[in-house]
């Protein structure tokens, strides 16, 4: 797996890697509060333990299917629409010391390193959901 890990995995990986994790965990966190308040308080789904052992189950789920796509199968990738981004107007000038620094997004890497970006994604947050589970 190391060996594996050594071979895929890229130094501009880690910039998308670590915007991935952080997005997906809080989009996860802020669907389990939801949860956590609509649904009525005798339900199992309501205990903070059960959804993180549901959102580690999906996560893994997401780990599957993207280890399935590395592996040559047809799985498409659900992406939502996205808008041009325009920087604010401080952000427009010239910064000397980063000049020859790329900044590498997730939109930029090929094929298979979003499919690895995303099984790194998807079997950390898995990790940190059954941690979660395990102490609440």
């Amino acid at each position: 797996m190391i060996r594996w890990l050594k071979t895929h995995v890229t130094r501009e990986m880690i910039r998308p890697l670590i915007y991935k994790v952080f997005t997906r965990g809080v989009l996860a966190l802020f669907a389990a509060q939801l949860v956590r308040f609509f649904a009525p308080a005798h339900w199992a789904i309501a205990q903070s333990s059960n959804q993180a052992l549901i959102l580690a189950g999906l996560f893994l789920l997401g780990a599957v299917i993207a280890w399935l796509r590395l592996d040559g199968m047809h799985i498409p990738q659900f992406k939502l629409p996205r808008w041009k981004r325009t920087d604010p107007a401080f952000l427009t000038g010239d910064m000397a010391d980063h000049i020859d620094d790329d900044i590498v997004k997730f939109d930029d890497l090929d094929k298979e390193e979003q499919d690895v970006c995303v099984l790194l994604t998807d079997l950390i947050l898995a990790v940190v959901c059954l941690v979660l589970a395990l102490f609440l």
